[in-house]
């Protein structure tokens, strides 16, 4: 055991950034979705050193805003609370 590594930073202490466990959107992309709640936007990265430069590929906005940090990608598909 190390210590901890910080892959990136942002302005908010809580959200998530996860990966497609299937790989259909891609291997390496990131999806960020900051703040835990009342946000509508996830920012898509093309890999880990994109996310660490904050260079944004895609942004999507949701028809819904969520609440919590429990999302997940899964394939195609965003599952998160609202």
């Amino acid at each position: 055991m190390g210590e901890p590594v910080t892959h990136n930073a942002r302005r908010h202490t809580y959200g998530a950034w996860m990966k497609d466990p299937l790989g259909i959107m891609g291997t390496e992309t990131i999806f960020v979705m900051q703040y835990h709640y009342g946000r509508n936007i996830v920012e898509e990265f093309e890999n880990m050193d994109m996310f660490k430069a904050g260079i944004t590929l895609k942004t999507y906005i949701l028809p819904y805003k969520w609440d919590g940090t429990g999302a997940v990608v899964y394939g195609p598909y965003l599952y998160y609370n609202r």
